[in-house]
């Protein structure tokens, strides 16, 4: 199990992506020993001593850990629902359905969602959690969390209330008592996990006055309130919400915008949204495989974004939770939209304008900072935090790719069975290439888990309680009306009925 690692690990020689002081990635041969939680000393010849795990990692390429800035991470038992759903038919069965979650759904759902990211060299992920209908739930989700060993800000949601599932109809509790008690019950205890699982808050009502809204930011940055460590919202505009004002612009109006400020997609900006990200140190993520499924072209690429720019998952219900994969597709889009507009105007390049360096950085450097952990993570250096992640470079997928060019070799040719290791906070959770049991974790201090302490899971445990759980949640979301939920949506988040195309007369 993961707990009966060594507490110091060294890798020796292989092939490191370090980031240098304007974050080029130089990749270096060399060793790299982790001690406890932190990378200790990268250089050559680093002997091992009696009291270390040495790792022959030859022909390995290691990386930072990745990092995911906008995950539902509860969404295991929705997986396959959404092959060819838009946002509009997404939100019924897809985020409406965990009101239908039991606490112990949400821990299963969790931990899974959880495991699947480091399975594929996430490291750290920004968990905008919508499954929050009583006290406990958020504290099944943290116990999750920890039993993991993923790093996490665990972004609480207020618990949104359905008043009947035929028809569907619901509301969301933001400023009751209970609402702010949990969250600053939980925000004033944390960090979990000695200093993994931070607390966050997602909100995506900003359409308060602002009377309503600032307050309610300021109690979220106050200190004596628990203070979260990001705030985050989603962000989706266009002709779906009829090209009103973007996130980042409702924000700046009320002057809240701030290096704590994390926007889901900020799809579809309006001129200046560049800048105001720029000036405040606001962030965003953009999570291409769904933003290109739902039709919202992703934006981390575009010149004026790309500086606070990051990538996530999003729903792993609907894609990959690979980030290498999200690098890949939002890179081949970015090159292709380049192409695109130069050949309006009866021009082409012969370069692709972008490279496979910049959105590595995005899923690295560039989420570290958007996570607010600059600090600890994102990179391989001295100092930073061991999370890590070591792709063997001779598989069918990596071979020669990882000697020519080992940044593209992670970027346009890996996948999560090419990853032989991962470390998180210098714990080893991925070796061989199979995930390392996991024992179930206290839950966080003075609060109560859902599940029995020292409990140890393997990889089939977990997946026969999804499965179970699986069913159950879908014998219960089957007698909705799906459809009718449809309609209350568009009504509910003010979707532009007159510009969709099923509307329009023939």
């Amino acid at each position: 199990m993961a707990s009966e690692n060594s507490s110091k690990v060294l890798l020796k020689g292989g092939t490191l992506l370090i980031h240098d002081e304007i974050n080029h990635v130089v990749p270096t041969i060399s060793d790299l020993l982790v001690e406890g939680s932190t990378i200790v000393k990268i250089g050559k010849d680093i002997e091992s001593g009696s009291d270390s795990k040495s790792v022959d990692c030859k022909g390995k390429v290691i990386s930072p850990g990745f990092i995911d800035t906008h995950r539902h991470l509860y969404h295991t038992q929705l997986k396959g629902k959404h092959g060819n759903h838009t946002l509009l038919e997404y939100f019924p069965p897809g985020n409406f359905v965990a009101a239908l979650y039991s606490i112990e759904d949400l821990f299963w759902g969790e931990l899974a969602g959880a495991m699947e990211s480091i399975d594929a060299g996430t490291t750290t992920v920004i968990d905008h959690s919508s499954c929050n209908i009583t006290p406990e739930y958020p504290i099944a989700a943290i116990q999750a969390l920890l039993t993991s060993g993923l790093r996490t800000v665990y972004c609480y949601t207020p618990a949104r209330e359905f008043l009947s599932w035929n028809p569907l109809k619901c509301e969301t509790d933001y400023f009751s008592d209970h609402t702010k008690a949990t969250f600053q019950n939980l925000a004033l205890a944390a960090p979990f996990g000695n200093g993994r699982v931070h607390m966050g808050y997602a909100i995506d009502n900003l359409y308060m006055p602002a009377e309503v809204i600032k307050p309610y930011y300021a109690d979220l940055r106050d200190p004596a309130k628990g203070k979260a460590k990001l705030i985050t919202s989603h962000g989706v505009g266009g002709p779906l919400m009829g090209n009103g004002p973007s996130a980042v612009q409702i924000l700046s109006k009320h002057d809240l915008l701030g290096p704590d400020i994390l926007i889901s997609h900020a799809t579809f900006p309006h001129g200046g949204d560049g800048e105001l990200y720029a000036k405040s140190g606001a962030h965003f993520s953009s999570t291409a495989s769904t933003e290109l499924q739902f039709g919202f072209p992703p934006v981390a690429l575009r010149e004026d974004h790309y500086e606070h720019a990051s990538l996530g998952i999003d729903c792993h219900s609907l894609t990959s939770a690979s980030i290498p994969t999200q690098m890949n597709l939002i890179l081949q889009y970015a090159r292709c939209k380049r192409q695109e507009e130069l050949a309006e105007q009866d021009l082409w390049s012969r370069h692709t304008g972008l490279t496979v360096e910049q959105v590595f950085n995005l899923g690295t450097v560039s989420g570290a900072k958007a996570a607010g952990l600059e600090k600890e993570v994102g990179m391989l250096k001295e100092g930073m935090k061991a999370d890590i992640v070591v792709f063997d470079g001779t598989t069918p997928a990596m071979l020669a790719a990882a000697e020519e060019d080992p940044v593209a070799a992670v970027v346009q040719h890996s996948s999560p069975r090419d990853i032989e290791m991962v470390l998180v906070d210098g714990v080893i959770r991925k070796e061989g290439g199979k995930l390392v049991d996991v024992e179930v974790e206290a839950a966080a201090k003075g609060t109560k888990g859902v599940m029995a302490v020292g409990k140890r899971l393997t990889w089939k445990h977990v997946t026969e309680k999804i499965l179970e759980s699986r069913k159950a949640l879908k014998e219960k979301a089957d007698t909705i009306d799906m459809e009718q939920g449809e309609e209350y949506v568009m009504d509910l988040f003010h979707m532009n009925r007159k510009g969709m195309l099923e509307e329009q007369k023939t």
